[in-house]
């Protein structure tokens, strides 16, 4: 499309359309629920999530990852079949039995896990909602692997107001805890990825005999390329969703509650970023395998350009206004200093804008590299979290976030 001298890429269009939609769906909930729940019980069910969401990597195995390397220029559905089905049944074989391990040992999980008083029912629902994360995730990287851009917004959109339009429907009928609030969203999460298979399949005219499994060499292939990234996938939760699960551990549901809120405010900027990067891995990758660097680094100028052109001030907004926002939209309770909100911005837009080194690193073979820094700068965080979160509370959390958040360019 173009308007006057100026190419309007419709791909980045509807990527926009999604994060506005899904994530200004889900910073409405998660403000809904702060508000309901209050800071405690909206910090039971972040850390809930956060958890989940530090497992799904895992599980995975990076596979989601190596998919998109493997099908993205892929000629035949054979080709596509196969892949997907040998991640599908590695990625549920694992989260499975760590799904079953979490569940008949969630009372001792949840002495570690949270002070809240449903913390043992909580790592259940993790139980549940983790193998069908995992699953969900694995299809829409399928989906963006074979640019079905229009279904996978189609389908973001809609799980993001069915979300936001149960948790009403719960308040008003009174049954909202954060218990409840997990099971439903697992509810949904699954009825999606039933709907995102359904699209895969039906759209690549894959036939249920073409579900088959990689041979051995197959498989060693697709976890040498996931592996590595699951280690830095892992790396990157540590920074990012890993503090969630230790400010709660370590501080309590209200302190973790107050957090999250920051956190989720700032994930704006994130969601600015989102589109870009979607768009960027499986061009990138496209390119790289048509020995076509040029192409790499324009769609890369292009993309990356304009994430810095507008994320910047959208960055120095969150950094001086934040936290007022977040005492006028959920009250004192959920107040978080300046100077925390703005330590906690600097970390997501370095994190951001390091994104595309990532991905060069990883199409051309420094995947390695990226692993081991990935992984020991989430350590960092760790360590800095677990030493200073006792001692300076949450700064020491945003500080110890900030500092590892450029882990790529190291």
């Amino acid at each position: 499309m173009m308007i006057g001298r100026h190419r309007i890429d419709g791909d980045l269009v509807l990527r926009f359309i999604a994060e506005g939609m899904t994530k200004g769906t889900a910073l409405i909930l998660a403000f809904l629920l702060a508000r309901w729940l209050a800071a405690d019980g909206f910090g039971g069910y972040s850390q809930t999530q956060a958890l989940v969401a530090v497992l799904v990597p895992i599980v995975l195995l990076g596979l989601g990852f190596a998919v998109i390397r493997q099908i993205a220029g892929a000629r035949t559905t054979a080709d596509i079949a196969a892949p997907i089905a040998t991640a599908f049944v590695i990625s549920s074989a694992i989260s499975l039995i760590l799904a079953t391990i979490m569940w008949t040992a969630a009372n001792s999980i949840a002495v570690h896990f949270s002070n809240h008083p449903a913390a043992a029912t909580l790592v259940r629902a993790a139980a549940i909602l983790l193998p069908i994360a995992a699953w969900q995730s694995l299809m829409f990287e399928a989906l963006r692997a074979r640019h079905r851009v229009k279904s996978a917004t189609l389908l973001q959109i809609t799980e993001a107001i069915a979300s936001l339009i149960a948790i009403i429907v719960l308040t008003f009928l009174d049954n909202l805890t954060p218990v409840i609030a997990i099971r439903v969203i697992t509810g949904l999460k699954f009825f999606f990825f039933l709907c995102a298979g359904a699209d895969f399949l039906l759209l690549q005219r894959i036939r249920p005999n073409q579900l088959v499994i990689l041979p051995l060499p197959g498989i060693r292939s697709a976890l040498a390329l996931g592996i590595p990234f699951m280690i830095a996938g892992l790396g990157e939760s540590l920074m990012g969703l890993v503090d969630r699960v230790l400010v709660g551990s370590l501080a309590g549901a209200d302190t973790v509650g107050r957090y999250v809120a920051a956190q989720t405010l700032i994930a704006i900027l994130a969601s600015w970023g989102a589109p870009y990067w979607w768009l960027l891995y499986p061009r990138m990758a496209r390119a790289m395998a048509n020995d076509s660097p040029a192409e790499a680094q324009a769609a890369t100028h292009r993309l990356f350009g304009n994430f810095i052109a507008w994320g910047t001030p959208l960055a120095v907004l969150l950094a001086i206004l934040g936290a007022q926002i977040l005492t006028l939209a959920l009250g004192e309770t959920f107040r978080i200093s300046p100077t925390i909100m703005s330590v906690l911005v600097l970390a997501v837009f370095v994190n951001q804008s390091a994104t595309p080194w990532e991905y060069y690193l990883y199409i051309t073979g420094k995947a390695v590299f990226l692993m081991w820094a990935s992984l020991a700068w989430g350590l960092v965080a760790v360590a800095g979290i677990v030493l200073l979160l006792p001692e300076i509370g949450l700064l020491g959390t945003a500080i110890s976030v900030a500092a590892a958040s450029p882990c790529p360019w190291w």
